[in-house]
C-alpha cells in the first residue's frame, strides 16, 4: 500500500515524463497495450544564433515534421560569412516558414542570404512596416558593400528583389495557416512594426518575443499580452536581470548629459541604429530645445539619409503608433522637426562649434558615426552617449570599459579623452518586465535567448527561483548557438498496464498511477512492488550524510537535544566510514531472523541504530506520532537506559555518538585531526520527508549552540533598528555588513565594505574579490576563484531571505519583492 503522498510523487514522475496523465480505456483485464510518446512528439527548439550571445538572432523550432525558423539576422560584431547564424548545422529545405519580428539587423539581414543562396523554400513573414523599412535597409547594404569592394559581400540586388517577392504581409492579430501552422503576430513595443510571433502546431503553443517591451515609449505603445496562455516562451534575456531607470528619469539624465556637454563648448555624438531608437531620440531632443530656448542657437544633426527616407514610413503607419502620437498627427507632424537639420558628411562640421550629432552605426564599427569619434575622441570638452545596447566584441562596447586608448580602422593608438556615457534607450524588456511577463502566462517551458551568456545565466536562477516561491513549475533553459532544446508534448498518452495495477481493470474516466517504464519500444505501467518483476530495475535506499563543524562537546549536544526530542541514547561503536568486519557478513540471517519478530521483542533497547528505526517505523503513522507517540511505549526501559549510560559516563571517555528519536538519525563526533579535518559532528540518517525534518531540527540545535561572531550579531541588531525606524538606506547598510560578514566566515574577514557602493572587498587564495551586492556581480580575474563566491553569494541570498529581506531587492537566488520597509 502506499501513501497519498508516494502517489502524488508517482504521478508527478509519470506526468513529467510523458507530458500529461495517462487515460487507459474500460474493460481491460491484466495488461493493456496502448500507443505512447514517439518522436513526433518532442518540441526541439536550437538557436543557430542568439544563443548564449546578443546579434544574429535565428531559433528553430520543430514539431510534428513542422519547422518554423525565427528572424534571421547577423551578428554586428563580425563581417562576412563569420557573421551569419549557423546554417550548416540544418537543412534549410526542411523549414517551413521563416518570421522576422522586426527590421533590425541582426534580426533580418541574412534573410537574402538564405533566399539567395541556400536551398531555403519556406515561406516569409512579416509585418507590413518592417517589410516596408526592411526593403530600404537591404538595399542600402547592397550598396554599402559595392562601394567598400567587399569580397565577402553575402548578397546582391538580384537575391535582395528576390527576397522581397517572396515576403509576405501580415496584421497584428491576424491568424495565417501555413500547412497547418497557425501563426498570430502580437504588437512587441520595440520599434515601428516590431511583433511577437504566436504559433500553434498541432496544439502546441509557442510564443517567440524576439526584442520586446512591456513599456510604453514616446511614439509606440507597449508589448501586447496573448489572450491564450502559450506551453513555451522563448524570450530574450539581455538585460539579464537588471532593472531600467523610469523613462521619465532616464530621459532627463540624458538631456542633463548632453546640456553638459553643450555649456564646456564640446560636441556630443550620438552613435544610433538609423531607425527604431534614433526616432525616439529625437523626439526627446526636439522636446528639450522647445522648452529650452536658450539652446536655439546650438544644432542638432542627424547623419542617416536613409533615416530620412524612412520618415515616410512612420508618417504612413499611424496606426500601430501610440495614443498620444495619433493625437498629435490630428494637429500636425511629430516627425517634422524645427531644430533638427539633416547632414550628408562630416565635412559640413569643420567650422561648427558646440553641436549634438545623430550617426550610423550605434556599435562604431564602421560609417560616420566611427570616423566622428575618432576625430571627436581626443578632445576633453566632447562627449560621446552610447544610447543602445552595447554588443560584446564592438568599440561601443569597449569604450565603455574605462579604456584610455582606441585603435583607430588604420591600426593609429588614439587617446580617449572624450567623456563617455551610456543611457539605454534600446527598448529591450528589463528583468522586473520580463518577470511580470512571464508571470502573467505562466508558461511550463522558458527558452532565453539573445542575451550574454553570464545575464543569461542570473536570470535563469532568478526565474526559476520566483516561480519555485510562488508553487510554480517552470522550466528554465539557457541554450548555446546550435545546442538543441527537447521538450515532451503531447495531448493524450496510453500506455500497457501490467502487475497488480491490472488487477482490477479501471473504470472509464479512472486515474492510474505508477511508474512509467520504457523497455525496448514498448512502453508499461507497474507498482514500484512489481518493478523487479518485469524489469530489470532496482530499488534503493539513500543513505545521508552531514559534516557540521562544531565546537560542542557530545554531553552538550545531548542535553540540548533531550529538550527537542524523546529516545536520545549513546552509540558507543558505530561509524560509518570504518570497514565491515568479517562478522557482520555472518550475521546477517541472525539480524533477518529478529525483523521478523513480533513488534514487543521489537521495542526492547536496540543494539544498532539500523536495528532501532526498524523498530520505530512499525508504529509510525504520522510525523507527530513517528517522534512523539513511538517512542512513548518505550518510557520505563528508555530511564533505564539513560540512567545506565549516566552511570557509565561517570569517570569514563566520553562515547563517539549519538542516536536520536530510537536510531532515525545518528551523529558521530569527531576531534580536529589529519584525516578528518576541523573538529567536527557527522550525522547520518536514511532519506525520507520525516528523517529529513528531524535532521534539520538536529543541525539547527547544533548551529544554534555556536557563538555568532560579533560582528554578525551587531549588523543583525542595526538590521532590526532600521527596519524599525523605516531607514531604507541603513537597511541596505546592515544587509550588505550581514552578507560580509558571511562571507568573512567562510573566506576570511573582508578588506573593505563599501556602504555607499555595496561593495565587498575580499582576498581568496591569493586572488582579489570584489562582490558588488547591489547586482550581485563578482569580479575575480581566477574563474575558480569567481565561482565558489558566486554560489556562496546565491546561497547567502536564500538563507537570509526572511520575510522582510524578501521584499528587498531582486537577487540571483530569485528572492525578489517591494521596499521591505512599505509593510511586512
Amino acid at each position: 500500500s502506499h501513501s497519498g503522498r508516494e502517489e502524488q510523487a508517482l504521478q508527478t514522475i509519470m506526468a513529467a515524463m510523458t507530458g500529461g496523465p495517462i487515460e487507459v480505456s474500460a474493460g481491460l483485464k491484466r495488461a493493456i497495450s496502448v500507443d505512447v510518446t514517439n518522436k513526433d512528439d518532442m518540441l526541439e527548439i536550437m538557436p543557430l544564433g542568439a544563443g548564449s550571445e546578443v546579434g544574429r538572432s535565428c531559433v528553430l523550432a520543430s514539431y510534428k515534421n513542422k519547422t518554423v525558423m525565427f528572424d534571421c539576422g547577423v551578428h554586428p560584431g563580425y563581417a562576412g560569412i563569420a557573421s551569419l547564424p549557423y546554417f550548416d548545422e540544418v537543412d534549410l529545405s526542411t523549414v517551413d516558414a521563416m518570421l522576422i519580428t522586426h527590421f533590425h539587423l541582426d534580426h533580418c539581414a541574412a534573410v537574402p542570404f538564405v533566399v539567395g543562396r541556400t536551398n531555403f523554400k519556406g515561406r516569409i513573414l512579416m509585418t507590413h512596416p518592417t517589410k516596408a523599412i526592411f526593403a530600404m535597409l537591404m538595399n542600402d547594404f547592397v550598396k554599402l558593400n559595392k562601394q567598400g569592394d567587399n569580397s565577402e559581400a553575402l548578397f546582391g540586388e538580384k537575391d535582395v528583389q528576390e527576397c522581397m517577392r517572396r515576403i509576405e504581409v501580415i496584421d497584428f492579430h491576424q491568424e495565417m495557416d501555413i500547412d497547418g501552422v497557425k501563426v498570430t503576430p502580437y504588437r512587441a513595443g520595440h520599434v515601428l512594426g516590431a511583433c511577437m510571433f504566436y504559433v500553434d502546431i498541432g496544439g502546441l503553443r509557442v510564443l517567440y518575443t524576439g526584442d520586446y517591451s512591456r513599456t510604453p515609449d514616446r511614439h509606440l505603445p507597449s508589448a501586447d499580452l496573448p489572450p491564450i496562455p502559450p506551453h513555451v516562451v522563448i524570450v530574450e534575456a539581455t538585460y539579464g536581470v537588471s532593472p531600467h531607470s523610469p523613462r521619465e528619469e532616464r530621459e532627463r539624465r540624458f538631456t542633463d548629459m548632453v546640456r553638459r556637454v553643450l555649456i564646456r563648448g564640446g560636441k556630443v555624438l550620438l552613435p544610433v541604429v538609423a531607425l527604431g531608437r534614433a526616432q525616439e531620440v529625437l523626439l526627446i531632443l526636439e522636446d528639450y530645445w522647445v522648452k529650452h530656448p536658450e539652446l536655439k542657437g546650438v544644432p542638432i544633426y542627424q547623419a542617416s539619409a536613409l533615416a530620412k527616407r524612412a520618415m515616410t514610413v512612420y508618417q504612413t503607419y499611424i496606426n500601430v503608433l501610440n495614443s498620444d502620437m495619433k493625437a498629435a498627427f490630428e494637429e500636425s507632424n511629430p516627425f517634422v522637426f524645427n531644430h533638427v537639420n539633416h547632414l550628408a558628411n562630416s565635412s559640413g562640421l569643420d567650422d561648427v562649434g558646440p553641436c549634438v550629432v545623430l550617426a550610423t552605426p550605434s556599435m562604431l564599427q564602421s560609417g560616420l558615426s566611427r570616423d566622428l569619434f575618432e576625430s571627436w575622441c581626443g578632445d576633453s570638452k566632447n562627449g560621446v552617449i552610447i544610447c543602445d545596447f552595447a554588443v560584446q566584441g564592438t568599440l561601443a562596447r569597449e569604450i565603455l570599459s574605462d579604456c584610455k586608448t582606441v585603435t583607430s580602422r588604420t591600426g593609429q593608438e588614439l587617446p580617449l579623452r572624450m567623456t563617455v556615457d551610456a543611457i539605454s534607450f534600446s527598448a529591450h524588456a528589463d528583468y522586473p518586465q520580463t518577470q511580470q511577463f512571464l508571470d502573467a502566462l505562466a508558461p511550463p517551458h522558458v527558452v532565453l535567448v539573445h542575451g550574454e551568456a553570464g545575464e543569461m545565466g542570473k536570470l535563469k536562477r532568478a526565474l526559476e527561483g520566483k516561480a519555485a516561491a510562488d508553487g510554480k513549475k517552470m522550466m528554465v533553459y539557457n541554450p548555446k548557438n546550435c545546442q538543441a532544446v527537447e521538450i515532451k508534448h503531447s495531448q493524450s498518452k496510453t500506455a500497457r498496464v501490467v502487475g497488480r495495477l491490472a488487477l482490477n481493470p479501471p473504470k472509464e474516466g479512472d486515474r492510474v498511477s505508477g511508474l512509467l517504464v520504457q523497455k525496448d519500444f514498448g512502453h508499461m505501467i507497474v507498482a514500484p512492488e512489481d518493478l523487479h518483476e518485469y524489469t530489470s530495475l532496482k530499488t534503493a535506499k539513500l543513505t545521508q550524510r552531514q559534516k557540521v563543524p562544531t565546537t560542542q562537546k557530545l554531553g552538550e549536544l545531548r542535553f540540548a537535544l533531550e529538550a527537542l526530542f524523546e529516545g536520545i541514547h549513546t552509540v558507543s561503536s558505530w561509524d560509518p566510514e570504518a570497514k565491515p568486519e568479517p562478522k557482520a557478513l555472518a550475521a546477517d540471517d541472525e539480524k533477518k531472523k529478529k525483523e521478523e519478530e513480533p513488534a514487543a521483542e521489537a521495542e526492547e533497547e536496540p543494539a544498532s541504530p539500523t536495528k532501532a528505526t526498524r523498530g520505530k517505523k512499525k508504529a509510525a503513522a504520522s510525523p507527530a506520532k513517528e517522534m512523539k507517540g513511538a517512542v512513548k511505549k518505550e518510557e520505563p526501559a528508555e530511564e533505564a537506559v539513560v540512567k545506565k549510560e549516566e552511570d557509565e559516563r561517570e569517570g569514563s571517555p566520553e562515547p563517539p555518538g549519538l542516536s536520536v528519536n530510537g536510531g532515525q538519525l545518528t551523529i558521530l563526533k569527531r576531534a580536529a585531526d589529519k584525516k578528518w579535518g576541523a573538529e567536527h559532528a557527522l550525522l547520518q540518517w536514511d532519506a525520507d520527508p520525516i528523517n529529513d525534518m528531524i535532521a534539520d531540527a538536529v543541525l539547527s540545535v547544533i548551529l544554534q549552540l555556536e557563538e555568532e561572531p560579533e560582528h554578525l550579531t551587531r549588523a543583525e541588531a542595526a538590521h532590526r533598528d532600521a527596519m524599525k525606524n523605516k531607514d531604507k538606506a541603513g537597511v541596505q547598510a546592515a544587509r550588505l555588513r550581514i552578507v560580509a560578514a558571511m562571507l568573512g566566515v567562510q573566506f576570511g574577514e573582508p578588506r573593505a565594505i563599501d556602504e555607499e557602493n555595496q561593495v565587498v572587498e575580499l582576498r581568496v587564495e591569493n586572488a582579489d574579490v570584489a562582490v558588488r551586492y547591489g547586482n550581485r556581480d563578482v569580479d575575480c580575474a581566477d574563474a575558480a576563484v569567481k565561482s565558489r563566491v558566486e554560489t556562496a553569494l546565491e546561497r547567502i541570498d536564500m538563507a537570509i531571505a526572511d520575510s522582510s529581506f524578501s521584499r528587498a531587492l531582486p537577487s540571483v537566488s530569485g528572492v525578489s519583492g517591494a521596499d521591505p520597509l512599505k509593510g511586512t
